[in-house]
């Protein structure tokens, strides 16, 4: 199983909003007979892909392996239940239910009907942590959200003046790219954009770009930079307050999502989060400022947050939550550590909302 999750960690940026999916079918013996993945949205599913993989071998007797319940319905293409019941495979071992309302148990009665034995809940943490932005939307009606902020040993994300630029080393930095590779979605405030004129797109390593995301609910982003330049070949949204557009939204390719005005002028973390999967982002990673970390941070949105410390002090400086005050101290949001990494002389700790 756990080479299934590789396998469907081979679909990153191309099947959302469908799920990250990989199979393997292995005979009675034990032999590995053909493998699959899910690699690109609309077209062939793990199931049938390891399927066909096998070149028409005998398949009777054989498993499939599978991180998620195959599916039964008629979409993009025809169920995979049905391939599985027709290539004479006998059991079907999956990490997980699919918690889409098409699916959930009704693929596996499907095959239990069919006298096909199916064993569920191999590495099922693994397998929902895998495709957690699908299982959030699905589950909880609004988009996983992610945090990577760099900070100095005393806990600056900034000088006074915003001034940020870098942090952490090389290496740290290729893990930003590469959480990047891994969300749908990359958010900013339109303070970062206007005093770090970032890019927002993968780099340093292989992967897709995310959806870039600017929270502008009225000031826009400036038209000359890095974000509206390429706003044509990467696609990017400015979140708004109310129906005004803000300075910046008639760039060409420039995407405008209107949200209500909440709270003066202010956009609500919730409001975003329940929309961002109905527009194709279901896990979102916001890399600042510091008045965005904190109005999720108040809203209780933030599923995960990777912290890089790097070996320097700044001093006198920006926290990446000094906009948030709890209501009290008891009532201060806790998390649970979940791995810590070196790279190069910096050091990433992840941490959860939930414990593990």
């Amino acid at each position: 199983m756990q080479r299934v999750l590789r396998l469907a960690l081979k679909g990153r940026g191309h099947v959302s909003p469908n799920p990250r999916v990989g199979a393997i079918i292995v005979s009675s013996e034990g032999r590995v007979l053909g493998t699959g993945y899910h690699s690109r949205f609309g077209e062939q599913h793990a199931e049938t892909a390891a399927i066909e993989a096998c070149n028409g071998q005998d398949l009777r007797g054989a498993t499939i392996y599978v991180n998620l319940e195959p599916c039964c319905h008629e979409g993009k293409t025809p169920p995979c239940c049905t391939a599985i019941i027709k290539a004479g495979i006998e059991r079907v071992v999956a990490s997980a239910t699919d918690p889409d309302s098409k699916v959930y148990g009704s693929g596996f009665a499907m095959l239990k009907s069919a006298g096909i034995r199916v064993d569920v809940g191999i590495l099922a943490a693994e397998a929902r942590y895998l495709n957690r932005g699908y299982f959030s939307s699905r589950e909880r009606g609004r988009a996983w959200c992610a945090v990577k902020i760099a900070l100095s040993l005393d806990g600056k994300m900034a000088a006074p003046d915003g001034q940020s630029k870098w942090i952490t080393g090389p290496e740290a930095r290729k893990l930003a790219h590469a959480l990047r590779a891994d969300h749908d979605g990359v958010l900013v405030g339109s303070g970062t954009v206007r005093q770090d004129n970032p890019e927002l797109t993968v780099r340093s390593v292989r992967g897709p770009n995310p959806v870039r995301i600017i929270l502008a609910p009225n000031t826009g982003i400036p038209e000359d930079c890095k974000l509206a330049k390429s706003a044509s070949s990467v696609r990017t949204i400015i979140v708004t307050a109310g129906e005004k557009d803000p300075p910046g939204s008639d760039i060409r390719g420039i995407e405008i999502l209107q949200l209500p005005d909440r709270v003066n002028g202010r956009i609500d973390p919730v409001d975003l989060l329940t929309r961002l999967p109905l527009i194709g982002v279901q896990s979102l990673l916001i890399e600042g400022g510091s008045s965005v970390l904190s109005s999720f941070m108040k809203a209780d949105k933030i599923d995960e947050i990777s912290v890089c410390i790097a070996p320097s002090i700044v001093g006198k400086g920006i926290s990446p939550f000094e906009h948030f005050l709890p209501s009290s101290w008891e009532e201060r949001p806790r998390f649970f550590m979940n791995s810590i990494k070196r790279y190069g002389s910096d050091v990433v700790i992840t941490f959860s909302r939930k414990a593990n």
